[in-house]
């Protein structure tokens, strides 16, 4: 059986079909019926639809002539300044066919462009300016502060915002009964919980579920196969931490670690028990700063068993 994508198979068509970016999606019809568009900058979190938006626009204004109209590169596999000076540069001052239904200029869609290096920035910032009669550009980036002023002061910004999980729900509703894949409220709850409005990966993982178990799937596997601890366990944790049960918090660190779980794909979760829990507000804002730190930690390879010992410590000394 031949493999596909549910993402790419899935992936809209036309702009009205990108779901929940109402006030994004109300602009950029605009520009389709000026047949006129701005360099643009799309920014947000993973998975909220800034590619899917972008390549639709470019099918509305082009129709049968849109893939010779769009050059689409990753920044984070392309993010030296010899591809911007060769590859964006070269297509950028390519000619295109003319065409009195269609806009005389194409579209070069850098992705995940906070990758890029800062000398690159200034190099696509002087091609922008120089081809901006016939090539347009728009910048995807999940931190618009990472790109420098005078690239986003030459943009229309556009920011993106997570997916509420009611419609992540309602997608992977719909994607499984065209999969043919019979899935349970209470599993597609916990994907949604466990992908935090990220569609792509909620689709990724609702595709993962159906070719590893089939109709068999479950909560306590969504829980498995996700990599994050069971929430009883995490809350229970907490609170022997706060009562200071040492024997039963060092049994949770060492199945913790031998389970091979990681501490990164908790900090989360940990974060919210201790939002929700009865601890005095001060004593929260103090943990919250250890994850925190913890998290910084981690990013820059850290040991996980010393930091959640870290954690741990740091509760249990609280009066």
């Amino acid at each position: 059986m031949k493999y596909y994508s549910w993402v790419e198979k899935n992936r809209p068509k036309k702009l009205e079909q990108i779901c929940y970016q109402d006030e994004v999606k109300k602009i950029l019809k605009n520009f389709i019926n000026n047949k006129n568009i701005p360099h643009l900058l799309f920014f947000g979190p993973s998975g909220c639809g800034k590619t899917s938006t972008i390549l639709s626009l470019a099918r509305d204004l082009f129709g049968s002539e849109y893939q010779n109209r769009i050059k689409e590169l990753n920044a984070s596999d392309e993010r030296g300044i010899n591809v911007i000076r060769e590859k964006i540069k070269n297509y950028a001052q390519e000619s295109i066919s003319v065409n009195d239904n269609l806009p005389p200029w194409k579209i070069i869609i850098l992705d995940e462009a906070d990758n890029m290096t800062i000398e690159s920035q200034y190099a696509l910032r002087r091609i922008m300016e120089e081809y901006s009669k016939v090539t347009r550009f728009c910048i995807i980036c999940n931190y618009h502060n990472k790109i420098i002023d005078p690239i986003v002061s030459r943009c229309s910004l556009f920011r993106f915002k997570p997916i509420p999980d009611n419609i992540i729900k309602k997608q992977l509703g719909q994607i499984s009964e065209i999969e043919k894949f019979n899935c349970t409220n209470e599993v597609l709850d916990k994907i949604c919980s466990y992908c935090r409005g990220d569609l792509r990966k909620a689709i990724n993982f609702l595709q993962r579920c159906n070719n590893c178990f089939g109709n068999k799937i479950t909560s306590m596997v969504i829980d498995e196969i996700s990599g994050v601890v069971n929430q009883d366990m995490l809350e229970k944790f907490i609170k022997n931490c706060i009562n200071k049960k040492e024997k039963e918090v060092l049994q949770f660190i060492e199945y913790f670690y031998y389970s091979g779980y990681s501490l990164v794909n908790q900090i989360y979760s940990l974060h919210n028990i201790i939002i929700k829990s009865k601890i005095e507000d001060k004593i929260k804002c103090k943990i919250i700063l250890i994850l925190i730190e913890i998290d910084q930690n981690l990013i820059k390879g850290s040991d996980e068993l010393i930091q959640i010992n870290k954690l741990a410590y740091f509760i249990m000394s609280q009066k």
